[in-house]
């Protein structure tokens, strides 16, 4: 026990030594820096930069000659009378104040030809220091209708409150393949066949993909081939595959407070490097040096709008939207480009508090490049080693939603402080201040309780708009069921009426048979009659020709007798007597025979 009094004793003494050893030196190093002093001030200067102060008084009352009424003077300037106006304007600046008042009062008259002349009695002068209009007038009644003026139309201008929402959504899909091959003295015959090689030497791809349009593709993808050299022989295939899949989606709600008739602008502004460009200069002793330069493109994306408010409670949102990007087209060289799209709308009527959709633009991009050798590109599984593809597609999507509403004219300074307060403090000092001023945990218990209040009202309100709805969905479905019953009850209707024409159509279809066979009967028996009256005519005809032979017969007879007549009797005149042609009577119908010629001794003349 001695013994470890006696080393524990020592030990004892040696650590007090060694101690005050340390505090000796350190405190006659007068250049050893002091941790503490330096955390001290660090974290005080830190305390002062991040303290938010409100305002005093946020409604400080300006100046009480701003609220000063409208002042009128009578001057003479010049030996003559003038009236001036002295007016602070409230809601508007001196500079419009002015405009309105020299377009409304007479400040310029036309003579007979058309030449303007100017009127030195009006003047109108603004400061846009102190916001005062001063009006310079020839009569007293010219100042009083200039207050007139003033009093209809300085007064609070609408403030509108604009929300904007964009989104855009952006993806991509690029499937790349790129072959080398290179064959040499394949078994044993002086066979070569293989792509280019480089200033280095090295074999450059035979096909090559995205690498002409991006040159740092050929940095990415995998090689997957055979390569084999012996005794002079060499065969190398490799094909290089790389498949890339990405989006994009990019949500901005920023929130613009404009006057009415005012324009708000919202622009992104950045450069793009376009392309590398290799020039060539003239350096010291004539030696030609080579550098190379990057070229910028400017990719502006850009939203103006200009509210209109109406007293009826329409605002129409007049815009303007242009939009920039970054492409690449098609091609073998695929030289990258920029373009821009500009929407503008300037004619359009929404109520506050409805939102305007702007764009929708949609945009969709494929391409796909096959180079290869002719024919053997086009042979399944070998074309993989005579050909290379490159294929891309992309879809763009960019919408523009803007909902106007009434402004409320800002903020209280206390509550903004309060907010940024939140945002900006640091988790272990909120976390410290809570246990400090809540021990107990009373103040989170409030708001828990708070909460789950809001969220039961949510809860109710939800409820609430649900049963709402299915009570409209309800109705619409029994509405529809009408709808289709009555649709089902015309049909069926229709169907009828369908079946009954249909049946009318039968039957006149089999009256239009029954007339056809009649009138085939008819058209039958009308061939019949003709062939009746056909027969008739020509046995008429026939008997017309026999009675026409024995009228030839009995006159040549006739002829005969008076050519064999006595002499004697050839001196006594003869009665005139009717030619047998004339005494002829020709059949009133050809089926009735021809009446008897006279006989012989009826032509002889009475003794």
């Amino acid at each position: 026990m001695k013994i470890d009094s006696h080393k524990i004793s020592r030990g004892g003494r040696l650590c007090v030594a060694f101690a005050l050893w340390g505090f000796v030196g350190l405190a006659g190093c007068h250049d050893w820096p002091d941790e503490r002093v330096t955390a001290i001030e660090a974290q005080n200067i830190l305390r002062d930069l991040s303290r938010i102060e409100t305002v005093a008084d946020p409604n400080m009352q300006g100046p009480a000659i701003y609220k000063s009424p409208p002042k009128k003077i009578k001057q003479i300037v010049g030996g003559g009378e003038e009236w001036k106006l002295v007016y602070f304007c409230k809601y508007h600046t001196a500079e419009e104040m002015k405009q309105l008042i020299t377009e409304q009062f007479a400040t310029k008259l036309f003579d007979e030809k058309g030449k303007s002349t100017n009127i030195s009695d009006y003047t109108v002068t603004c400061s846009p220091a102190s916001n005062q209009l001063i009006v310079r007038c020839p009569l007293e009644q010219d100042i009083d209708a200039v207050m007139e003026i003033i009093k209809e139309t300085d007064i609070p201008p609408v403030q509108i409150r604009i929300d904007c929402m964009v989104s855009e959504l952006y993806a991509d899909l690029t499937v790349d393949r790129e072959t080398t091959l290179l064959i040499e003295n394949l078994f044993g015959e002086a066979v070569t066949m293989g792509g280019k090689v480089d200033d280095s030497g090295n074999l450059l791809p035979a096909f090559p993909g995205a690498a002409l349009r991006d040159p740092a593709r050929a940095k990415f993808g995998l090689n997957v081939g055979v390569s084999r050299g012996l005794e002079g022989h060499r065969f190398t295939a490799l094909v290089d595959l790389l498949v890339s899949r990405g989006y994009l989606k990019i949500l901005m709600n920023p929130t613009l407070e404009v006057v009415n008739g005012q324009t708000a602008k919202i622009q992104s502004h950045q450069q793009v490097p376009l392309q590398q460009v290799t020039y060539t200069s003239s350096g010291y002793g004539g030696n030609i040096v080579l550098g190379t330069k990057t070229e910028y493109a400017d990719i502006i994306d850009s939203l103006e709008v200009t509210p209109h408010a109406f007293a009826d409670g329409f605002i129409a949102l007049e815009t303007k939207v242009q939009i920039a990007a970054y492409l690449t087209p098609e091609g073998i060289k695929q030289t990258p480009i920029v373009t821009e799209r500009t929407i503008t709308n300037k004619d359009n009527r929404i109520r506050l508090g409805e939102s305007l959709v702007i764009g929708g633009i949609r945009k969709s991009e494929k391409r796909d490049v096959i180079r290869g050798v002719p024919i053997l590109k086009d042979i399944p599984v070998l074309n993989l080693l005579f050909s290379g593809r490159d294929f891309e597609e992309r879809a763009t999507e960019v919408i523009f939603i803007l909902t106007p509403s009434i402004s409320t004219g800002g903020k209280s300074n206390q509550e903004m402080v309060e907010d940024l307060r939140e945002r900006h403090a640091s988790p272990m000092m909120q976390g410290l201040q809570e246990t400090v001023l809540d021990p107990l945990g009373t103040k989170a218990r409030e708001e828990e309780q708070q909460r789950r209040i809001e969220q039961e009202r949510s809860a109710r309100q939800e409820l609430q708009a649900a049963r709402r709805a299915a009570r409209l969905e309800a109705m619409e479905t029994s509405q529809q069921v009408e709808t289709l019953e009555a649709e089902l009850e015309q049909t069926r209707t229709q169907m009828d009426q369908m079946s009954t024409k249909a049946q009318q159509a039968q039957a006149e279809i089999q009256k239009a048979a029954a007339e056809t066979q009649q009138a085939k009967s008819e058209a039958e028996s009308a061939e019949k009659a003709k062939a009746e009256a056909e027969a008739a005519k020509a046995k008429a005809e026939a008997e017309a020709a026999q009675a026409r032979a024995e009228a030839e017969k009995v006159k040549a007879e006739a002829e005969k007798a008076k050519a064999q007549k006595p002499p004697e009797q050839s001196d006594q005149p003869k009665p005139d007597a009717p030619k047998p042609e004339e005494n002829k009577e020709e059949p009133k119908d050809p089926g009735q025979p021809a009446s008897p010629p006279p006989s012989a001794d009826a032509a002889k003349p009475p003794a």
